[in-house]
């Protein structure tokens, strides 16, 4: 009967080579679930980045915005910083929003973000804020509701101590980046299910017949 019983090597390799094979078909559904994700995201990305900035460069903002008669003053300036990392190294952001007055009520401002260095933030100095405690600024109010996101209202009611015509330009620059990651996405996606996968699944049918 131990004449018949494989020898323990060819058990071993024959373990081995199901293992491999477990791997790459692990990988291989890894590598194609990525790439499919990634077009799913790209897609996505591409289509709301077009409706974004269609949406914005329709709008009017002298129409769908008037200035308040009276001006507003700054009561409070708010600040944080932030630090992104690209892949090709860190970058740091200021990020400022402003507690302003009118009539004897207060708001918030939205976020206003700035590139402050190319770096770590321990690096540099905070950038100067756009304004300061107890300034007065002229404030706009919309004319019509609901107002439109790209209009990027820091309170309800969309008192605004930033541009309408400025948000409009950042609203069309927002379109134009979600357009162009969801284009690197889907690249990417497509490279991961047409050209890493077929090469996963290749080493894995070499080694099997190795």
């Amino acid at each position: 009967s131990n004449l018949l019983a494989p020898p323990h090597s060819f058990v071993a390799m024959r373990a081995c080579s199901i293992g491999l094979s477990l791997a790459y078909a692990c990988c291989l559904a890894i590598v194609t679930l990525i790439g499919f994700s990634a077009i799913t995201t790209g897609i996505v990305l591409l289509i709301e980045g077009d409706h974004y900035g269609d949406t914005a460069e329709d709008l009017n903002p002298r129409v769908d915005f008037s200035m308040l008669p009276e001006s507003c003053i700054i009561e409070d300036v708010i600040h944080a910083y932030r630090e992104e990392e690209d892949g090709y190294g860190y970058h740091c952001y200021d990020d400022y929003s402003y507690i302003f007055s009118y009539q004897g009520c207060q708001y918030r401002s939205r976020q206003n973000e700035a590139l402050r260095y190319d770096g770590l933030c321990r690096e540099s100095q905070p950038r100067i804020p756009l304004f300061v405690v107890g300034e007065e600024v002229p404030c706009w109010q919309p004319n019509v509701r609901p107002v439109a996101a790209q209009y990027n209202c820091g309170n309800d009611m969309c008192y605004k101590i930033f541009d309408p015509q400025n948000e409009v330009a950042i609203a069309e620059d927002t379109g134009d980046a979600m357009e162009a990651a969801g284009i690197s996405s889907l690249v990417c996606g497509i490279l991961c299910c047409f050209c890493c996968s077929p090469a996963v699944w290749c080493v894995g049918q070499k080694k099997q017949h190795s």
